[in-house]
């Protein structure tokens, strides 16, 4: 003979007004480690320092069309990236910018700054570049070749 269910069962999942993402123990959490810089002239690399000089979005981020991806591992290695969504040509896209609010990547971001990003050009910057060296190689043609 079967038994004849109650009619207050319990449910399985977490009341809403219970389910809190909030830990009442933080300190009991583990730290996330402290971010590692992703190796060197690699697309990695590239979005960190993308993400150092502002907000970036795939619109705007032209070394590949995964940027997401790299977020994510980015994310993995410790880095702290907020997201956002805004409009971009009638569609919704994400726009990622550092959590400089979290103290180990403000720190990180430090290192990453005073090892220096040789190579790296802020993408603003470009244009000046092209006008910039020409000028500064006319000007030593002029100093050292009238001397």
């Amino acid at each position: 003979m079967k038994k004849r269910p109650t009619p207050h069962e319990k449910s399985s999942a977490l009341e809403q007004r219970r389910d809190s993402i909030t830990d009442l123990f933080p300190e009991s959490v583990p730290r996330r480690p402290a971010p590692t810089v992703p190796t060197k002239r690699t697309v990695k690399h590239a979005a960190l320092l993308a993400l150092i000089f502002g907000p970036v979005s795939q619109a705007t981020f032209e070394r590949s069309w995964r940027l997401a991806a790299y977020i994510n591992e980015l994310t993995a290695d410790g880095w702290a990236i907020r997201s956002r969504e805004i409009a971009w040509q009638g569609k919704t896209i994400a726009e990622y910018n550092l959590d400089f609010d979290h103290a180990p990547t403000r720190a990180a971001v430090a290192a990453v700054r005073a090892g220096g990003q040789a190579g790296f050009v802020r993408p603003d910057l470009v244009g000046l570049v092209a006008v910039a060296v020409p000028a500064v190689v006319a000007l030593l043609a002029a100093f050292f070749g009238g001397a």
